[in-house]
């Protein structure tokens, strides 16, 4: 699987966002980009993260639900390493 990024300055911080078109490894990957899986921090087209991630929950138990990220490097279904490549 192939993704690519580009750096965006932003005041202070640089930002990450993903750009171009997917090359996904399998059908199941392409399924749940996005939902289970994606670059960066699920819901934030720019993110301070430049990797694929599987997107996680974390109940507390005040009744919160902290969002968390965990990178992968080879697609959980099929294997495939996932080659992340920045475009200028």
């Amino acid at each position: 699987m192939r993704v690519s990024y580009r750096s965006c300055r932003s005041s202070r911080v640089t930002m990450y966002e993903q750009t171009g078109v997917l090359d996904f490894c399998c059908q199941e990957m392409r399924d749940e980009w996005g939902v289970l899986i994606g670059f960066g921090i699920k819901g934030h087209p720019r993110t301070s993260s430049r990797e694929v991630n599987t997107f996680t929950l974390h109940p507390q138990s005040t009744g919160t639900i902290i969002p968390g990220i965990t990178e992968i490097r080879n697609c959980p279904w099929c294997g495939e390493e996932i080659e992340v490549v920045r475009v200028k």
